[in-house]
């Protein structure tokens, strides 16, 4: 009898089955889903706060004003996963950051190179670094010692909620426009010197101003993912303004307290808003080039009304939104050697400025091992053709982010300041002449900054460029 038919039959149904698993798994593959993680990390009563280095005395918090939090995405595509997350701190300590890392990637199998974690560089949250607390009793130490080892746990919780929560996702990005809130904080003065802040305090002083020593960074950048319902699931915005408004013992997010909460009010309560600072290492709020309204207010109104502008600029780009091609997702990150100034942190303190002994201890184990330089990471993370995030580790320059939009190959770049540990403030090479406070607070030598753009840049083009392939999509240098 013959049997051939019936044996190609029987072998034809395994490789149907097989194609049809291979077109399931192409499609799944190409899916965008995210998830969304929201963790408090408001500390609790009576722990020592942030506090200006002139003062005698550390602050230690009262009841807070709004929470305290880790916020955080992850997305997911082309195969791939990445971590976007913000936590409600000043800075993150190295220590800190390489601590949150190791659990994320142990607790989500994400690769450490995706994960991004910055400081919203909100002024009114804990002290996180153990070394200044010397001015506290006892008591108020521990609980900071406990806070400073819970962070690293709720960074990583934040990012392990999210990525157990993934679902299918559209995304769309825009680029709005905001030039009332954020000043640049150089001037040059009459005498041809440059001061930071001159007459914030002092209106005489304020007479002396010739004009600012540099630009400002207007856009707002806004990423917005949604159900393919078009049910709103997470903002993320980008802004280039310190978080310097409010001040005081109530632990607060400043400004992106309100800026959270309004576009929660107008877009929904189950969607996540994540607020991430752009190059803003010379942007504050005062503005002191308008003699009749110089802005020198701060607290918690102060902060409610830029926080209320800069929703209401996000909500004002939600028409202009542009659907995202969300196919490929590539990130990389590349190490560069930074080296230390020549004047040492004792010689700039004595030019009256004691905020070199607080950056001295930004990188002092490098110091400790008798090196003359540190390393830097910078990061891109790439959703598809359009879209870029750029993490940089310091308190950049706005003219250092701008420089990077300007030469990025992506529609829409992104710059997140303070990511992935910290190295202090990072002046662009005319400010270390000129001097004033940034320009004297710095651990880095002059050309640091272009350094970090230079990688930076090359890392988008690099991104960019690269074939989608698994086995090479992911850059490491």
């Amino acid at each position: 009898m013959n049997t051939q038919p019936h044996q190609r039959r029987s072998f034809a149904w395994p490789l149907a089955v097989l194609l049809l698993l291979l077109i399931c798994q192409c499609a799944s593959a190409g899916e965008l889903r995210i998830g969304k993680g929201l963790v408090d990390i408001t500390p609790p009563l009576g722990t020592p706060m942030l506090t200006p280095m002139s003062r005698p005395f550390v602050k230690l918090s009262e009841e807070a004003h709004d929470p305290l939090c880790v916020r955080a995405i992850v997305i997911e595509c082309d195969g791939r996963k990445v971590a976007i997350a913000a936590c409600d701190v000043t800075s993150i300590p190295n220590h800190m950051y390489d601590t949150a890392r190791a659990m994320i990637v142990a607790e989500t199998k994400i690769d450490a190179d995706a994960i991004m974690i910055s400081a919203t560089h909100t002024h009114t949250a804990p002290q996180i670094r153990e070394r200044y607390l010397g001015k506290v009793d006892e008591e108020a130490k521990q609980k900071a010692l406990a806070y400073i080892e819970l962070l690293p746990r709720k960074m990583a919780e934040a990012i392990s909620i999210a990525n157990s929560n993934l679902e299918p996702a559209v995304g769309l990005a825009g680029i709005g426009f905001e030039d009332t809130i954020s000043f640049n904080r150089r001037f040059v003065m009459k005498d041809g010197s440059v001061l930071t802040n001159p007459g914030k305090n002092d209106p005489a002083l304020h007479e002396q101003i010739v004009r600012a020593a540099g630009p400002t960074d207007p856009e707002v950048g806004v990423v917005y993912f949604e159900s393919p319902e078009k049910l709103p699931l997470a903002t993320l915005v980008n802004f280039s303004l310190h978080l310097d408004t409010d001040g005081g013992s109530a632990p607060t997010a400043d400004f992106a307290g309100t800026l959270h909460e309004i576009l929660r009010t107008a877009r929904g309560s189950d969607m996540l808003s994540l607020f991430a600072i752009g190059a803003a290492g010379n942007i504050n709020h005062y503005n002191l080039l308008d003699p009749k309204n110089p802005r020198r207010a701060k607290g918690h109104e102060e902060s409610a009304r830029i926080g209320s502008v800069l929703a209401a600029a996000v909500l004002r780009t939600f028409p202009t939104l542009q659907p995202l091609d969300c196919s490929t997702l590539r990130y990389g990150r590349k190490m560069v050697e930074i080296d230390f100034p020549r004047e040492k942190g004792a010689n700039m303190a004595a030019q009256h400025n004691n905020s070199a002994k607080f950056f001295d201890g930004e990188v002092d184990v490098y110091n400790e091992a008798g090196r003359q330089w540190f390393e830097a990471e910078v990061q891109v993370i790439a959703l598809g053709p359009e879209l870029a995030w750029v993490g940089l580790p310091g308190e950049m320059f706005v003219e250092f982010g701008l420089a990077i939009k300007n030469a990025s190959p992506y529609r829409y770049t992104m710059i997140h300041e303070l990511s992935n540990r910290s190295i202090g403030y990072v002046p662009n090479m005319r400010a270390y002449p000129e001097g004033a406070y940034e320009g004297l607070a710095t651990r880095c030598a002059a050309g640091s900054g272009e350094q970090l753009v230079d990688a930076a840049t090359r890392l988008l083009i690099e991104l960019k460029h690269q074939k989608a392939n698994p086995d090479v999509a992911n850059l490491k240098q």
